[in-house]
């Protein structure tokens, strides 16, 4: 028992005048709640209680403890229950970090459904293409696409987030179709700096693995950037599955190599801890998982 308990069984005893009552109050045995006692007058060198068969009362000394810990008891424990009760309910300020194009592209809606479902929540989304450290920044959550490094983090998979190497028609009846992953060294590749490795393109099809060394003349950051740059001519890119949706859509662009599957990546909501996680924290996690479901 930590000292704070100590005092909390010794206010109690004090209370109901009875070892055993309070003993009962605080779940445990007459006989650990004397021995706690008598260790806390040891650490106070002072008698605090006189016990006798029928009653317990307070000594001078142990009038004088509760006075001065009976209000910071009260204090503590209302603290400690706003806490807790903060922590259960769905309310609160939830800070959450995401990829730029990610984020401000396919995040606003589901965090907004999210609001408009629990309006006792308050959120800032900050958009950042850097590592972000969520424990020494102050964040809540983050979302992020690709393979995880960092075990301190407890994650969580919304979705596959599949990667499409595309072109545009016009690039490609110019420069001609690549056939086979190595074809790309050849050919004007756009480089995303975003990525971790973004002059490395990894292909995978069956038990075959290539990867090739790429190069172009236009280097910029994004996969939004990325598929606009591939749908003016400018060469190949290689960038997300969602990004490329509409482009694909509207022929601007057009899937290449599509028999080759270029680096796996998923969609991770991950948070310091599981441990004392705020239930909004909690309810925002479940919330993506669901919105995602359907992949993205």
């Amino acid at each position: 028992m930590d000292r704070i308990d100590a005092l909390r069984l010794f206010a109690a005893v004090a209370e109901l005048e009875s070892f055993t009552r309070a003993a009962e109050r605080l779940g445990m045995t007459a006989g650990a709640a004397s021995k706690q006692i008598s260790a806390l007058e040891d650490r106070m060198q002072a008698r605090l209680l006189e016990r006798t068969t029928r009653s317990v009362r307070l000594t001078d000394a142990g009038r004088a403890l509760l006075e001065r810990v009976g209000p910071w008891l009260a204090e503590y424990d209302a603290i400690e229950n706003g806490l807790v009760a903060e922590q259960a309910a769905a309310a609160g300020v939830l800070r959450v970090s995401a990829p730029v194009d990610f984020g401000s592209s396919r995040l606003i809606e589901p965090i907004t459904r999210f609001m408009a479902q629990w309006p006792g929540v308050e959120v800032r989304l900050e958009f950042s293409d850097r590592m972000v450290d969520l424990v020494d920044e102050g964040f809540d959550l983050g979302v992020r696409i690709g393979q995880l490094n960092d075990s301190s983090l407890i994650a969580r998979r919304l979705a596959p987030a599949p990667i499409k190497v595309v072109a545009s028609p016009a690039y490609l009846n110019a420069a001609g179709a690549p056939e086979h992953p190595n074809d790309l060294a050849r050919h004007d590749c756009i480089i995303d700096r975003n990525k971790s490795a973004p002059n490395q393109w990894r292909f995978q099809r069956g038990d075959d693995a290539v990867e090739v060394k790429v190069s172009g003349r236009l280097t910029l950051h994004g996969a939004r950037a990325a598929v606009c740059a591939a749908a003016n001519g400018a060469g190949i890119a290689s960038l997300p599955a969602w990004a490329a949706h509409t482009s694909l859509d509207d022929g601007s662009v057009v899937e290449i190599l599509p028999d080759w599957a270029p680096d796996h990546r998923d969609l991770w909501a991950v948070f310091p801890s599981n441990r004392f996680l705020a239930h909004r924290v909690r309810l925002l996690v479940d919330h993506l998982v669901d919105w995602f479901s359907d992949g993205l």
